[in-house]
């Protein structure tokens, strides 16, 4: 992504104040630690409000990198983080399942007479959707939350005993559909696609136990693999949030900078002004 700046330059305040070199290049030091402090707190911040199961990832992939003594970056890596920052068209999550080192290669399956019937190596993947309790949503790692009446059967469960379609209540038990997709001039890029079951279908519960604590997740697994629907796995692009420039601007620099300087001129020189 393209790199944001900010120039601080004490030149002016050193020939002022008659500020020695090495005295000036320590308090530009310390004016542009303080200067990246703030922008990265507040990219944080806009993070955490912005975003739900994406922000771990996120937060994960922004850090502080110093490139010299008067120099810092706020780097944000990883591809999700960076589609989020940046925006993505529409595009199919199955060429990104593909490549994860989690996939999976079926084997080759024979009849009684040893003779081949399907050569498999063929990728699948299987992916965990987890499902946030009600009121969860908008905290970290959640972007779903069950309703209510599916909360009542999961939650005196016994652990991994999957919830079955006849178990679930309408209108929860109807699959979900995803609407199509077009281009901004309104082209056709991906028809709409049905899902083949409830999102809730083989939802199980999970306990663990954490130091004196126990704790119950709820998650549910889809398959994904060469042998999907192509229109399966369609996501409908994201609008790029732009959070390194809302951090720059949310940020009064100036005031910061100036802060530093009159804290060192009440400190070094006597409050002089």
């Amino acid at each position: 992504m393209a790199a944001l700046s900010i120039k601080v330059d004490l030149t002016d305040i050193g020939k002022k104040f008659n500020i020695p070199a090495q005295t000036l290049d320590m308090l530009t030091e310390t004016a542009v630690a303080e200067v990246t402090a703030a922008v990265y707190t507040e990219w944080q911040n806009l993070a955490k409000r912005e975003l739900h199961s994406t922000l771990p990832e996120y937060l994960r992939n922004l850090n502080v990198v110093t490139k010299g003594r008067f120099a810092r970056q706020i780097v944000l890596g990883g591809i999700l983080p960076t589609m989020l920052e940046q925006g993505a068209s529409p595009f199919d999550m199955k060429v990104g399942f593909e490549k994860s080192e989690h996939v999976k290669y079926t084997i080759p399956v024979y009849n009684r007479k040893g003779k081949m019937i399907y050569p498999g190596g063929d990728w699948y993947l299987t992916v965990p959707f987890r499902q946030g309790t009600p009121g969860i949503v908008g905290q970290s790692g959640f972007a779903n939350e069950m309703p209510t009446e599916i909360y009542k059967l999961m939650v005196h469960r016994p652990h991994d005993i999957a919830l079955t379609k006849a178990e679930i209540p309408s209108p929860y038990d109807i699959p979900q559909s995803r609407a199509a997709i077009y281009d901004d001039n309104g082209g056709l890029l991906y028809a709409e696609y049905e899902h083949k079951a409830s999102i809730y279908e083989g939802l199980v519960k999970k306990t663990g136990v954490y130091g004196k604590t126990t704790q119950n997740t709820y998650v549910s697994f889809r398959r994904v693999g060469k042998n999907s629907d192509p229109l399966s796995w369609i996501h409908k692009g994201l609008k790029a949030l732009r959070l390194a420039d809302k951090a720059i601007e949310n940020t009064d620099v100036t005031t910061i900078v100036e802060n530093e300087v009159a804290d060192f001129l009440n400190k070094s020189l006597g409050g002089q002004s």
